[in-house]
């Protein structure tokens, strides 16, 4: 009952959170959406900032599984693994961004928790894509580096490069806030990937 219960838990808070805010989403509606009592889910979470770490931990440990099982998989050429690898982990932020109004947001929040808990996410990420990089370099696909800390040092670089990809999309809406669409990003996405790994060649 307990997984069952907290599932339902969650799946209400990011629809809520998403739609209303944090700020402006209470446990009585989180409760409310998920049908059950308010009781039932401080058994399950202490507050709503427990409820909104749990909702990104889940986001986040489903990308990593994904992401470390394309990685584990990795055959030659590697590059376009690691362009497969950024493009979905693009478009994996885009699915929760886009379900609902306030999503960017929330992704982006300042909340020390929150802030932490992607900052571990990133780091994982940032030792598999440098993994994929000493790889490419081992087969003559980038020129090789000195040492692994240099694949590390460009892996981040990558991520960098590709900020603007992510939640909240400010810049990439600057020049026309009402056209940008799934559309959009998967075209600036499709470009600046390209324009990324051909730099490390």
């Amino acid at each position: 009952m307990g997984e069952a219960r907290r599932e339902q838990i969650l799946q209400a808070a990011k629809w809520l959170f998403g739609y209303y805010g944090f700020e402006k989403t209470t446990v009585d509606d989180i409760a409310a959406r998920a049908s059950i009592s308010k009781g039932s889910v401080y058994l399950e979470f202490q507050n709503k900032e427990a409820i909104l770490l749990a909702v990104v931990q889940q986001f986040t440990e489903r990308e990593l599984e994904r992401i470390n099982g394309l990685v584990k998989l990795a055959n030659p050429p590697y590059l376009q693994v690691l362009r497969e690898l950024l493009f979905g982990h693009v478009m994996s932020y885009w699915s929760i961004a886009s379900g609902q109004l306030h999503s960017p947001q929330v992704i982006a929040s300042a909340n020390p928790s929150i802030m932490t808990e992607i900052l571990n996410f990133q780091s994982a990420i940032f030792l598999q894509i440098a993994f994929l990089l000493q790889k490419a370099a081992e087969n003559s696909e980038i020129s090789k580096r000195k040492n692994s800390n240099e694949y590390l040092y460009l892996a981040e670089l990558v991520c960098y490069l590709l900020a603007a990809l992510f939640p909240p999309y400010d810049r990439l809406k600057a020049r026309d806030p009402d056209s940008f669409t799934e559309a959009s990003l998967k075209r600036y996405a499709d470009s600046m990937i390209d324009i990324t790994l051909a730099g490390l060649k």
